[in-house]
């Protein structure tokens, strides 16, 4: 179920949107436009570790990402610790690119 005003999107059983207070549609029935959106990334992080601080910062300035791993730490889904070189990259839309660098700069810096 989605808002047609908003857009936000909500699980079946709710019928009307809480900041909007329209009654909710079927997310299948709208032709909504999909944002083209040109991805940049930020320095590499050392570790999911660092990249999930990182991430959690972006989450609190809404902004858009997300996370490439090496193939190990996905497939084992490995998130205590990180393996030897271990490198995790994380992509922002370039617009946010800027913001979201001075944001987590302090991190990057010290995992290099």
């Amino acid at each position: 179920m989605i808002c047609p005003e908003c857009h936000a999107e909500y699980l079946d059983h709710i019928k009307e949107c809480g900041d909007c207070k329209l009654t909710l549609v079927d997310a299948c029935v709208i032709d909504l436009p999909i944002p083209e959106m040109t991805w940049a990334a930020l320095p590499p992080f050392q570790g999911k570790i660092y990249a999930d601080m990182a991430a959690e910062i972006l989450d609190n300035h809404d902004i858009a990402y997300y996370l490439k791993m090496n193939w190990s730490s996905s497939a084992f889904v490995i998130e205590a610790a990180s393996l030897p070189g271990d490198v995790v990259r994380i992509f922002v839309p370039k617009s946010s690119l800027e913001k979201a660098t001075e944001l987590v700069g302090n991190i990057t810096e010290n995992n290099a």
